[in-house]
């Protein structure tokens, strides 16, 4: 009986680790899923912010955005900024040349993309 008993002390203290363990565990877990879900709430802001920003309109091309302060009202008339020239896209008749160059050119201004500029243009003209 006496063995018994010892045995059930020894099951009973490795099952409180265990669960002790598996509790410190999941609080760490928790930790994560919160840093995960703010990350994931900072992107969604950001692309929300973008999607007002950004025309969506695939058949214009806005070719300058104007920048911070630079839409203020002049004085005199001097630096006026003329409206954004809009480009017409024909999606039948865009060169992958032309859509590459683009592309390059943007990053130069605003930093590289994950992918070249060459597999964006083949994923947006289907090639």
């Amino acid at each position: 009986m006496k063995y018994n008993i010892e045995k059930m002390f020894q099951d009973h203290t490795s099952m409180k680790s265990w669960h002790e363990e598996m509790a410190k565990t999941a609080a760490t877990q928790m930790q994560d899923h919160i840093k995960a879900a703010s990350w994931h709430e900072s992107q969604t802001d950001m692309i929300k912010a973008m999607m007002n920003e950004v025309p969506l309109d695939p058949e214009k091309k806005v070719t300058s955005i104007p920048t911070a302060g630079s839409a203020s009202t002049p004085t005199s008339g001097a630096g006026k900024t003329s409206p954004a020239k809009e480009v017409a896209l024909d999606p039948e008749s865009v060169k992958k040349g032309d859509l590459v160059s683009l592309l390059k050119s943007h990053e130069a201004e605003f930093g590289s993309f994950d992918m070249s500029a060459e597999d964006i243009a083949n994923f947006l003209l289907a090639e």
